[in-house]
């Protein structure tokens, strides 16, 4: 291979890269498309800049990083990524660790142009400025280089470890969120491993239904309790579960917990058939609900559409009544009819 030819691995790699820094950082710290400003727009931000000009050459490393941060968004002065980097690349020199993590960021994206050689150059530079800004703690570099490397296709990307990147994402994941969320989402559904559970802890503590249902199929959990956490969350399974283990007299509901009717409203509404089921035959029999019929056949309707075959058989084999819709969504087909010959 030539020096300056990248291997064919590469172009995932730049596209996971790029899907790494715009997925999971949100948006970056600059625009490919800079505000439309006019000059007079421009006339205050541009006075602010100057003013700081003197400090940045005497080399304030915040002041640089907030000049290079200025040329990076466009926001406030015309956009120049060129001098953004001399800014940025100074302070980073003297160890100022965001202008470390807003560099990196910056070489990482702004790609456009670059020949192959130029642009594997670049990109080792910045997964190298992100390196040294993730191992001095820095959460948002920590995240961004670790997604980086894990989602590459090559084994060892521009010469970083991704043994390194696992380490470092599961050390971020205690206390910087969008790291737990990646660390979760690499991991089997399936799992039932000791780091998943507490990577679930944090992410319920941080109020994730989500989390907090899960926790409830590990052993040695308390379900319940992570059920009615759930449930209160509003998540749409925990919601049915528990309605359906108060209807059944398994449990009783606590001052704390959503009424009856209530949590199947939440899960049928986030389209649980189960839900819809169950409420659709409450409210038409009118078991623990005032009776509403008509709602009670939407809902089960719902189910029926949703593929829900006891909802199918109960409408199949329900007393066809004059309070029965006569244009009903869901077609009833008599359990005992055949379709054969029809068109």
């Amino acid at each position: 291979m030539n020096p300056g030819e990248l291997p064919n691995p590469f172009y995932g790699t730049l596209s996971s890269l790029l899907a790494a820094l715009l997925l999971w950082v949100g948006h970056p710290a600059w625009a490919a498309t800079p505000p439309t400003n006019t000059p007079q727009q421009f006339e205050e931000g541009l006075r602010v800049y100057n003013a700081l000009l003197e400090k940045a050459r005497r080399g304030d490393p915040e002041i640089q990083t907030t000049l290079g941060l200025m040329r990076m968004q466009g926001e406030v002065v015309p956009q120049d990524l060129k001098v953004a980097r001399v800014w940025l690349g100074k302070a980073a020199l003297q160890n100022h660790v965001p202008a470390q993590f807003y560099l990196g960021q910056l070489l990482l994206l702004d790609v456009l142009g670059a020949t192959p050689t130029d642009l594997n150059k670049q990109l080792t530079e910045g997964l190298g400025w992100l390196r040294r800004a993730a191992r001095e703690q820095h959460k948002p570099a920590q995240f961004l280089y670790a997604s980086t490397l894990l989602e590459s296709q090559l084994a060892q990307p521009f010469g970083h470890s991704k043994i390194e990147a696992e380490q470092m994402l599961l050390l971020c994941a205690d206390t910087h969120l969008p790291c737990t969320e990646y660390a979760l989402k690499r991991l089997e559904t399936d799992d039932s491993s000791e780091t998943k559970r507490r990577l679930l802890y944090i992410m319920a503590n941080h109020g994730d239904a989500n989390a907090m249902f899960e926790l409830a199929s590990f052993a040695n959990e308390d379900d319940l309790f992570w059920i009615r956490r759930a449930a209160r969350a509003a998540h749409p399974r925990a919601s049915f579960t528990l309605a359906d283990l108060v209807l059944r007299g398994e449990v009783p509901l606590q001052g704390d917990d959503p009424a009856l009717l209530a949590l199947l409203n939440n899960a049928a509404g986030q389209g649980d058939p189960d839900a819809m089921h169950l409420l659709g035959v409450l409210l038409v029999e009118g078991m623990r609900l005032p009776v509403n019929r008509s709602l009670g056949l939407q809902w089960l309707n719902k189910a029926a559409q949703a593929g829900h075959e006891p909802a199918k058989a109960w409408l199949r084999d329900m007393p066809q009544t004059a309070n029965t819709p006569t244009n009903p969504t869901f077609e009833v087909t008599p359990a005992n009819a055949t379709t054969e010959g029809t068109p």
